[in-house]
């Protein structure tokens, strides 16, 4: 599903002042435009974060701390994030610890000095992930009302129908 090519954003990596007891968002781009998110903790930056919870009263006081696709390492290193990356797509696990964040945009293109050569225009993604998450939008698109099914239908139509005139090109 995800090849070993891959480019590593470390959001405030240099800000990163003990790597022991730290957190940062992280980035991971594949060749096929696709971009993925997830955050690393430390388990020693959870345990101040329990700490400080128990100190002001948050998350019943200490007793939980809610987060989403969260990685939780021994230190913050780019070392340590990439050798983890390798290793969850190597086990083909990457997608439980990493959440879909979108299509590289023009920003990124710009801003996050990917190699000449990175991007596979012929590259697409994974079919299997697209059916999966096809699947969840047809469960949350039956548990919702005529007029939310209603305007995503037409989304769809709208973005098919373009994509089918600019190949005819009628456009």
């Amino acid at each position: 599903m995800f090849e070993k090519k891959r480019h590593v954003r470390i959001a405030a990596e240099s800000w990163v002042e003990d790597p022991e007891d730290a957190h940062v968002d992280v980035v991971v781009t594949f060749p096929d435009a696709t971009t993925w998110i997830a955050d690393f903790y430390t388990y020693k930056c959870i345990e101040s974060i329990r700490e400080d919870h128990k100190v002001k009263g948050h998350g019943l006081n200490g007793a939980y701390w809610a987060a989403s696709k969260v990685v939780l390492v021994d230190r913050v290193t780019r070392e340590r994030i990439e050798q983890i990356v390798d290793e969850l797509i190597e086990k083909g696990t990457f997608s439980y610890a990493f959440e879909y964040l979108g299509a590289v945009n023009e920003h990124a293109l710009q801003t996050y000095g990917y190699p000449a050569d990175f991007f596979d225009e012929n590259a697409k993604m994974d079919p299997s992930y697209v059916k999966w998450f096809a699947a969840n939008l047809v469960q949350m698109l039956e548990q919702t009302d005529h007029e939310t099914r209603t305007a995503v239908l037409k989304e769809f139509l709208d973005i098919f129908g373009e994509k089918e005139r600019n190949r005819r090109g009628d456009l």
